[in-house]
C-alpha cells in the first residue's frame, strides 16, 4: 500500500532532495508537493528554535490540507526547519537563514549579509554547523506514535503538539570565500573536509549523504516500518 509524503514547503530544491531521498522506498512511498493541492497557506515562523517551527508548519499545512479534495486523512505532512548556526555569530542566523538579510532575501543577499557579519568581526571564517527539523503530523490531526503507543515511544522519538520531530546535524566552517555552482542557501561558503571543497561542490547524491537533512530524513526512513497506517 502507497503512503503519501505530502511536503509542507514550496522551495522545489527541498522537494527534489527529499524525493530522491525517498526513491529507493518505490511505490511504498509518494512524494509530493503541498502545491499540488492548490496555493498553500504562509504559515507564520514565530518560534525561536527549528523544531518549533517545524511543528507549526507540519500542523498548519496538515490543517489547509484536511478540507481540500484529494487530500487523504491518513497523508502524513513533513515540514522542514532548517538553517546555518555560526559559532561566531552567537548561532546566528539559525531560524532566520530564510530571512537573514530581510523576510523576502534573496540566497545571494542572504550570502551577503552573512559574509559583512563575519567581516564586521573581523573575520574571514568561522565553525559552524546546518541543523534540521523533520515534523511529521497526519493530515487528520490524529496522534501520531512510532512503535507501540505510549508516552515512552513519544519520548524516544520526539513529539510535540502531535507531530513526531526528527533531527539531523552537519558540522563545517563557513567563509567569505565561496566555491561551487550546485546546492542553495548558504552551501557555497559552507566548507567540508577540512576546507577541501564546499556543499555546492557536492552531487545531489554526495549531498544527501552528508547534509543535516539527509541525515534527519535517514532517521525518519529507519522508523518507516513503525509509521501506523
Amino acid at each position: 500500500m502507497t503512503r503519501r509524503l505530502i511536503l509542507a514547503t514550496t522551495n522545489a530544491h527541498k522537494v527534489r532532495e527529499i524525493a530522491g531521498m525517498f526513491a529507493p522506498a518505490g511505490d511504498a512511498i509518494e512524494v509530493m508537493s503541498a502545491v499540488e493541492f492548490g496555493t498553500p497557506p504562509q504559515v507564520e515562523e514565530t518560534s525561536d528554535s527549528f523544531s518549533g517551527n517545524a511543528v507549526l508548519k507540519a500542523v498548519g499545512f496538515a490543517a489547509w490540507l484536511r478540507g481540500l479534495a484529494g487530500a487523504s486523512p491518513d497523508d502524513l505532512c513533513v515540514a522542514d526547519d532548517s538553517g546555518i548556526c555560526i559559532d561566531a555569530l552567537e548561532g546566528a542566523p539559525g531560524v532566520r537563514s530564510a530571512r537573514f538579510a530581510g523576510d523576502d532575501a534573496t540566497d545571494d543577499e542572504n550570502n551577503v549579509a552573512m559574509v559583512e557579519a563575519l567581516r564586521g568581526r573581523g573575520l574571514d571564517r568561522s565553525a559552524a554547523h546546518y541543523a534540521c527539523v523533520l515534523a511529521v503530523a497526519r493530515v487528520d490531526g490524529a496522534p501520531l506514535v512510532l512503535g507501540s503507543p505510549g508516552a515512552a515511544a513519544r519520548r524516544a522519538h520526539g513529539e510535540l503538539d502531535g507531530a513526531i520531530l526528527f533531527e539531523g546535524r552537519c558540522e563545517g566552517e563557513v567563509r567569505i570565500a565561496c566555491q561551487g555552482e550546485g546546492g542553495f542557501g548558504y552551501d557555497p561558503h559552507f566548507w567540508i573536509d577540512g576546507g577541501a571543497r564546499t556543499f555546492a561542490d557536492l552531487s545531489e547524491e554526495e549531498k544527501s549523504h552528508r547534509s543535516h537533512r539527509g541525515e534527519a530524513l535517514r532517521a525518519m526512513m529507519a522508523r518507516w516500518p513503525e509509521f501506523g497506517i
